[in-house]
């Protein structure tokens, strides 16, 4: 494989509302890497959170603060904390941030349900 680099114009952008998805291209399925911007909560409904059933992954906070719901755990989060999140763990975000999430494997929304606590 070889190096290469992206930039944000690159990435897809993917509108949820309170929350929106840049996700950049990679060359493997083995990981990806994306950013996300929250403005509120993501899924908006509290008793809402998102289950990923594949991939498991960390959230590095770049701006702003709020809350990682994950599984059973809730962090308060600001600038330059990291959250690992484990595959079949409920999650959501809470808050005026942006983070970057690693995704290990890579991330696709076939893999992810939105489900009630």
């Amino acid at each position: 494989m070889k190096s290469v680099k992206y930039s944000l114009s690159e990435a897809t952008k993917i509108e949820l509302g309170t929350k929106t998805i840049f996700k950049y291209p990679t060359p493997t399925r083995e990981f990806d890497i994306a950013k996300m911007v929250v403005k509120g909560r993501h899924p908006v409904d509290p008793s809402k959170f998102i289950l990923e059933h594949r991939c498991q992954f960390v959230i590095c906070v770049t701006q702003g603060q709020g809350k990682i719901y994950a599984g059973d755990d809730v962090f308060s989060v600001a600038t330059g904390d990291v959250v690992f999140v484990p595959t079949d763990n409920k999650f959501a975000a809470e808050g005026d941030m942006e983070y970057i999430t690693v995704d290990v494997p890579a991330f696709f929304m076939e893999q992810s349900e939105e489900i009630s606590e």
